[in-house]
């Protein structure tokens, strides 16, 4: 009945654990790793440490010099979060051969579930202050990427060349995407001088920037509150991101990385009865819990403003 607590269900959990919305880019621009409580450490490492040559030259007699690597630890917490939803009974007994009403709700709430986390990890990447630098385009000298004018690869290849960690993954939105391939530099670059219209696959762009993934926001979100005409619009704004992420990093070691995710356990699918109607009904649960990081301003960059152009 209501109020009694949620019963794991292992079938559940797999599903939810299995279910993967290929359209999100979360997990790709800001990765998953396992922390073993909530609450937890992360360390922040001074970049000087790593970029200051003391004297190396040892004497026939005397020893090397040291050097002390310092760092600062932060403290940081996963939260929880979830959905559930009630499956009335009569659903349960009369669904068709075949099709199992509490895992389909199982589906659609991890569906939701991770577009939330692609809202907020798509904010964080539009923060500036999780950034080492960021250039609003069209202000200056700075010109729009859609700017016909634009030679966006040398462009994009000078701000690289100053990274302090250079990027290997570029994240942006459709629509950037989409001007990026159409610039009509790239496209001669593309062809050979050979005419300026058309698309150039991506593959050419990354592998010219020597970029080793590009991931594209693609996901739509409705903004509308509940009960009012649904609003759709990108979770991804058309801003341009170069980072440098390491699949790799964790809380625990000193690899730099631009984002990580910190997860504590898996995510998880339980139920309980309810009522609900004359018959009752079942609620079905599903949730995790994460803390998205920012920690290496100094290995992203972020373009704003990146169309815009007017002639």
């Amino acid at each position: 009945m209501s109020g009694m607590p949620f019963t794991p269900s292992v079938e559940q959990t797999a599903i939810a654990i299995a279910y993967r919305n290929k359209s999100l880019i979360a997990d790709a621009v800001c990765p998953r790793v396992t922390v073993g409580k909530k609450n937890f450490k992360y360390t922040i490492f001074d970049k000087a440490d790593r970029m200051t040559i003391p004297d190396t030259r040892i004497g026939r007699k005397s020893a090397p010099n040291q050097v002390e690597f310092s760092s600062s630890e932060d403290n940081a917490a996963c939260e929880d979060y979830g959905l559930s939803d009630v499956v009335p009974q009569d659903d349960i007994d009369n669904a068709p051969a075949h099709y199992d009403p509490l895992n389909h709700a199982t589906e659609s709430i991890s569906d939701i579930i991770l577009l939330a986390r692609e809202v907020r990890v798509a904010n964080m990447y539009s923060n500036a202050d999780n950034f080492g630098a960021t250039y609003k385009l069209g202000s200056g000298t700075l010109k729009h990427l859609d700017d016909p004018n634009l030679d966006v690869l040398v462009y994009l290849q000078e701000m690289l060349d100053d990274m302090f960690m250079t990027a290997n993954t570029m994240t942006m939105s459709r629509k950037v995407a989409t001007k990026l391939r159409s610039n009509k530099h790239v496209i001669k670059a593309y062809n050979g001088s050979l005419g300026d219209s058309g698309l150039v696959p991506l593959k050419f762009i990354t592998d010219t920037l020597e970029i080793e993934r590009v991931n594209i926001g693609a996901a739509f979100v409705n903004t509308a509150k509940k009960g009012k005409t649904p609003t759709y619009s990108r979770a991804w704004q058309d801003n341009l991101a170069l980072t440098y992420v390491d699949p790799l990093a964790s809380t625990q070691n000193s690899r730099m990385t631009f984002a990580m995710t910190a997860q504590y356990g898996a995510r998880v699918s339980s139920r309980r009865s309810v009522q609900a109607g004359l018959h009752g009904g079942t609620e079905v649960m599903v949730g995790e819990s994460l803390c998205e990081l920012a920690i290496a301003k100094e290995c992203g960059i972020l373009l704003t403003d990146t169309i815009g152009y007017t002639p």
